[in-house]
């Protein structure tokens, strides 16, 4: 997973010779995880001169998806979503994409003026469990037979989260997974992400609620020295936090990667809590 953060910084410096203005995009979903039809999209903008993420709380933009010769396919209106609340922030776009296929993306916001183009790749097969897809069985730990402090580094873990191993919660009914690593997180935003689900999770007690610690042994001294636990290889997971809701089949509805807003949280738990 640490591999990709190379990446992210070359996607970085291509992003920035794409754009003329005094800001520009960066795709910040994962390589491999942008499949076909309706799909989720993050992005990063840019300061050029400080290369730090540009936030606006009341931002107004709309971002169009353009085949390779600049022809519009589709827009979106963006979704603010807090990577660290309050502090770090990216913009979330909803496409639907007809084929894999290299694409662009061009944005128009109210604070940084045109944006883009920046390119986007969509694969038919992308590298991680994606919605419509059945959940894995993954055998994850549980407070039953381990200490919680073994299972989880969430300084302030929620018990229910660790009652179920996802095997038991998604073929016990509508589940929400979050992968996640409070205090190993290389994004800063795992902490985050479950704070924000277990706030939520109140409000649906018909769901099953289940967090899943990215890495095996957590007291180690050095990151070097991390294993990840064998769910993120069945759930083919390239990066961290994820968030994936199930339905009551044990059907992936809904995947989100990095950050949400509460907005499209709520609304895909609403549609497995119908």
């Amino acid at each position: 997973m640490r591999r990709l953060s190379a990446l992210a910084v070359l996607g970085l410096v291509l992003a920035a010779c794409a754009s003329g203005s005094d800001a520009f995009p960066f795709i910040a979903s994962s390589p491999g995880t942008i499949g076909v039809g309706e799909q989720r999209v993050l992005v990063a903008v840019i300061d050029r001169d400080t290369q730090q993420v540009l936030v606006e709380n009341q931002v107004e933009a709309v971002a169009t998806l353009r085949n390779e010769d600049g022809s519009p396919l589709d827009t979106s209106p963006a979704q603010l979503v807090w990577t660290i609340p309050e502090v770090r922030g990216l913009l979330s776009f909803t496409f639907d994409i007809p084929e894999p296929a290299t694409y662009q993306v061009t944005i128009e916001s109210d604070s940084w003026g045109e944006l883009g183009p920046v390119g986007l790749v969509s694969v038919a097969d992308p590298v991680m469990v994606s919605p419509g897809d059945p959940a894995p069985r993954s055998e994850t730990r549980t407070s039953a037979a381990h200490p919680i402090d073994e299972i989880t580094s969430d300084p302030d873990p929620d018990l229910r989260f660790y009652e179920m191993s996802v095997a038991e919660a998604v073929s016990s009914g509508p589940t929400v997974i979050v992968f996640a690593t409070p205090a190993w997180c290389s994004s800063q935003a795992c902490g985050p992400l479950l704070d924000q689900v277990g706030e939520l999770s109140a409000d649906y007690p018909g769901l099953n609620f289940v967090h899943v610690e990215i890495y095996e042994d957590i007291t180690v001294d050095s990151m070097e020295e991390l294993e990840a636990v064998p769910a993120i290889t069945e759930w083919g997971l390239p990066s961290e936090p994820w968030v994936f809701v199930t339905d009551a089949t044990g059907t992936v509805t809904h995947a989100f990667e990095g950050a949400a807003s509460d907005f499209e949280l709520r609304g895909a738990f609403d549609e497995v809590s119908g």
